[in-house]
Formats: structure tokens, sequence, C-alpha cells
């Protein structure tokens, strides 16, 4: 796993050395206890200011949220426990930095386990990328999205034609009015049901897009701008390369500004890849080239950007983040906070904070996933990496350790309790330590679509994909959707089959290990002989429009699709069938 030392300032250090629970702590010795101990000693000495900062940022932020700290402490506690047995040294070592820094070992511990307890910020989206080289093609560009949600939000999958536009014509945006394009492009994508604006797709010149939410401590326009789905649209429509994706934005946010929070887009075309991460009204973008990256919810472009707005330095001087004369910054590091949705534009109230635990966490294992497999990267690989629980973690030893993503908020270290011989001492439940994972099962929010859109060089711009999952991609089906057809299934452009699919999730929600391979029984032949069948698909395609007959080329193509589509729905219900069946099995006698 990447190592994260190189990529975090010395105010962040704690933050990036303790707050990754058991990432971090591999770089420390697990020989003896006192030595692990004089470690912590050592570096709560050197990093005193550093320690204070970080730890004393959080318990602020939980003053502000009003947060009662004493069933937080206790939560934690109960993570020591786990600690203790586990991972012994990790302890030792905390305690080492208490006493070294002088900061309360308590809140250390709160610190390195129950952060998003105090100060309530919770992750959103995961993005996995490859361009070049680190495909097994070695060449062409794939960009992969799980999109987490509320748990009822139906997702639908539609095909926009071009359009022209007479001039004067307005886009209505979710909250606001922008001029509109005079030419538009043809797309298709995913997007939560009755929106306007989309989270994913791709265009008639396989321009690939998604997007990801990130913390931002510039100046949001709330209800007068553009909201994110927007932009993923406007991009959609209006860019035939992954540069002019870029433009795009650079024009669009300085003028119309962005709603909620940064954002960072992910924009492929056949030939490039380039992220494009937005503060509001100044912007970033930094392209990646023959590589892999991956994006959760927190920046990851350093001083390294390719491109920025004019104005990027130039504010973060004037609000005291950079020294005046300042020439080039680390993007992550001035633009960062730890509120993902802030309540107004007083940036005072916003801490610096470069990176947070469980963001961090995912983001790494992103990484982890697609280092392993750079340079013979397939698409069916993206699908395998979007339906991951992080299950189990290795320790450096070699030693392999249940984290209990069941998928259930740990369900496995929970202790449930309902049959007392007095009512509860207190009303509040205690909370155990949840790493989210990028197949999200979760009881508010959850993955509610995953794609793997593909652009390829050498192929006719008709064959630019999407594969597509309702719902968490584990407990779903990937449908391909060409960019080159026509039409799309009543039943996945409105939100029925989304609803069926999220019958699934209710369903195996809390459940996984009794349904997941029951479920995995009706779609797993569907997936086995979805390559085969799309090269057969596209070669047809192919040879009918090289002899002339194009719009018959286009006919199969989506007869394809939707037959493919046609499949997936009914394997739904076969899904539905093995779950009843495995229930009744479950109780019978």
């Amino acid at each position: 796993m990447k190592s994260i030392s190189s990529r975090v300032s010395r105010q962040t250090l704690l933050c990036a050395l303790t707050a990754f629970l058991l990432l971090a702590f591999g770089s420390v010795s697990y020989s003896a206890e006192t030595k692990s101990y004089a470690e912590g000693f050592s570096f709560g000495q050197s990093h005193r200011k550093a320690v204070e900062d970080n730890v004393g940022a959080m318990l602020e932020k939980a003053r502000d949220k009003h947060v009662d700290m004493r069933p937080v402490i206790e939560s934690a506690l109960e993570s020591e426990a786990l600690y203790k047995e586990i991972l012994p040294e990790k302890v030792d070592w905390l305690k080492g930095v208490a006493a070294g820094s002088g900061v309360a070992y308590e809140n250390l511990l709160v610190f390195n386990t129950n952060n998003r307890m105090a100060t309530g910020f919770s992750g959103e989206c995961t993005t996995f990328m490859a361009q070049g080289k680190a495909l097994a093609s070695g060449k062409g560009t794939i960009i992969t999205k799980n999109r987490d949600l509320g748990t009822k939000t139906l997702s639908e999958v539609d095909c926009r034609e071009a359009a022209a536009h007479p001039r004067g014509a307005v886009y209505k945006a979710a909250y606001i009015n922008i001029p509109e394009q005079e030419k538009t492009c043809k797309f298709i994508g995913s997007r939560s049901a009755g929106r306007w604006g989309y989270g994913m797709g791709v265009n008639e010149y396989q321009v690939i897009v998604s997007d990801n939410d990130a913390p931002s401590r510039d100046t949001l326009a709330f209800e007068k701008g553009l909201h994110d789905n927007d932009l993923v649209r406007l991009v959609l429509e209006r860019a035939k390369t992954a540069r002019q994706g870029v433009d795009v934005i650079a024009a669009l946010v300085p003028e119309f500004g962005q709603a909620w929070n940064g954002i960072m887009f992910e924009i492929g075309d056949p030939n490039e890849l380039w992220v494009v991460a937005i503060t509001g009204p100044r912007w970033v973008a930094k392209r990646y080239t023959d590589t892999v990256t991956a994006r959760s919810n927190q920046y990851e472009i350093g001083d390294d950007y390719d491109l920025a707005s004019p104005d990027l330095v130039g504010f973060a001087v004037k609000q005291g983040w950079v020294p005046a004369g300042t020439k080039r910054i680390n993007f992550t590091k001035v633009y960062s906070t730890d509120e993902l949705y802030p309540e107004d534009n007083d940036l005072q109230k916003r801490h610096k904070a470069e990176s947070m635990y469980n963001t961090e966490i995912r983001y790494q294992r992103a990484m982890e996933l697609l280092k392993g497999k750079e340079g013979r990267l397939q698409p069916e690989d993206f699908m395998a990496f979007a339906r991951d629980h992080f299950d189990t973690y290795t320790l450096p030893g070699g030693k392999v350790i249940d984290m209990h993503q069941t998928p259930f908020y740990s369900s496995g270290q929970m202790e449930w309790k309902e049959w007392l011989t007095s009512e509860p001492e207190r009303a509040t439940t205690d909370k155990n330590m949840f790493i989210r994972a990028i197949c999200h099962h979760g009881v508010e929010d959850a993955t509610a679509a995953s794609a793997v859109m593909m652009a390829r060089p050498g192929v006719p711009n008709e064959l630019g994909y999407m594969l597509h999952a309702f719902m968490q991609p584990c407990n779903s089906v990937y449908v391909p959707f060409y960019v080159g057809i026509t039409d799309v299934d009543n039943r996945f452009k409105g939100p029925e089959a989304a609803a069926a699919y999220q019958n699934i999730a209710a369903r195996a929600f809390t459940r996984y290990t009794d349904y997941h391979a029951v479920i995995r029984k009706a779609f797993d032949p569907f997936e086995a002989s979805l390559f085969k069948d799309m090269a057969q698909a596209e070669a047809l395609f192919m040879k009918t429009a090289k002899n002339g007959q194009h719009d018959e080329a286009v006919t199969g193509l989506t007869d394809f699709v939707r037959d493919k589509s046609i499949q997936a729905f009914n394997l739904a219900g076969v899904a539905q069938d093995n779950i009843t069946k495995a229930a009744v099995d479950s109780s019978s006698w």
C-alpha cells in the first residue's frame, strides 16, 4: 500500500500516523511493547504542536456541534479493548504519544477511533481510474464509480440525443438557469430518478465523466449555484474531448459557482484522463497518463497540477492561508477542510484538514486494489473492485484480521442486548468502529448505483460504453449500455428496474452472509458470458457499418442492449426467488 508519509504536511502528520488505525501503524515496530511506547513518546515530543492542533480541532468541532463526548469516549474505550486483542502495540504507542505530547490519552483514543462521532463527517462515493499502459490493452481510459446516496434513492439510465438549441435558450439547472449551448452532444448516463442532472455517463465522442464530493474551505454558492449533477451533464453535452471537459468546468464555475461543497470531476476519453477539483469558484486540473488513480471524498491533487484558475493562489494569500508572494500551492493542503456540507460561508469556521480518516482509508483501499493489477487491468477487474467490502486486513506480520464488514456496520463487533432484567441506565447506545466500504451497505445511505465506463481508441465512438448496476453491485448485475444505441428499456430509464434491485438490497441487508451466494447464483452466469457477448455484438456492429449499413448496425446494437436489459430485469426476479427459498430452507425442520 502506498506510503502516506510523503503526501502530508507536518500539521497533518499526526492525522496520517494516528488516525489511520491499522494502516498507518504498519511502519511501527511490533517487536516489543516497550519499544512501541518509546517510539510513541518520541513522536509525541517531536510533534507536540501538531498533536495539540489536530486533537484540539476535533474537540472544537465537537463543541460547535454540541456533541456529548461521554458516549464518544465510552465507545472509544470499547474499541481500545479490541485493539488490545488484535494490535496491542497500537495502544502502547498511543499511550506513548499522549505522555510525550501532554495530550490526554482519552482524546487521542477518540481521535483514532471515533472522531466521526465528534465531527459528524460522512464519506460518500468512490471512483477508480486507469489510463493507457495501466490497462492490459495498453490504451484507452476506464473510470468506475460507486455512487453512494440515501438508501431510498432510485436511479435511472437514459439516452439523451444530440440537439440544436435556438439563440437565447437556457439550460434549467437544479437551482439556476444558465445560457444553453447552441449544439449539445448525445450521451447515455445514470442519474437519480427525477433529476435533470447526471451522476456519470459517456457521450458520443467517448468522453466519460463522473464526480465525487470533497470538503472545501472556499466560498460556495449553495442554492444560487450549479449542482454537481448539472456540471456532469454539461460536460457530457458540451465536450468532445476530456481536455474540453476541463474547459467546460473552468468556464462555468467561476461565473456561476458550485452549490454545496467542493467537487472532483473525473473526465476521460480514448486518449486522456483528467481530474478537475473545484473549490467553489476556483479549480485545479491534473492530467494522468499511463497510470492509475482513485478518489473517495477528499482532494488528492498537491502542487503537481497542470492547470489552475488564475485566482487560486491569490485567494489563498488573501485569506492568510499561504504567505504573500507564494507562486504555487499544495492544493489539497491549502483548500481542504473537515466539513462536507457547511451551513454558510463563514470561512473561519472551516478548519484546515488535509485528509479525513474514513475517506483516506477508502482512498488507500482503492489504490491498493488498482496498484495490485496495474498494467494488467481489464473492465471485469473494476467490477470486482466496486464490490469490495474491505472484509479483512493483513497485519505486517502476516496475520489476517477479520474486520467484520459483513457488510453491516462492523456487525461482528456488536453486542446485541435484548433480554434485560431491568430498564437500561441510559437511553444512548454505543457505536463501534466502522470503515465505510467501497461497496457500501448502510442504514441511512448506501451505494445506489455503480458504473464501469470505457473509452477506447481504434473503435467507432458508438461503442463507448457504460456497464451499469443498480444499488450495491455485490447484490446486482452489470448491464452494458453503448452510447450508439437509440433507446433504453422503459424500466431502466424509469425507476422500475432500480426498484427491483432495491428490493433485493433491502432483503439482503444485515443478511449478507445468508443470501449473498444465492443472489450471485442468479447473476454470475450472466456476467460470465458478458464480455464475450459484447465482443460479438461489437464485431457485428463494425462489420455491418463497414458494409454501408450504419442504421442497421445501430439497430442491432440497440437490440443487443435491450435484450441484455430484459435478461437483467428478469434475473432480479430470479434472485428474489432464490432469497425466498433460502429463507424457507433456513427455518425448515
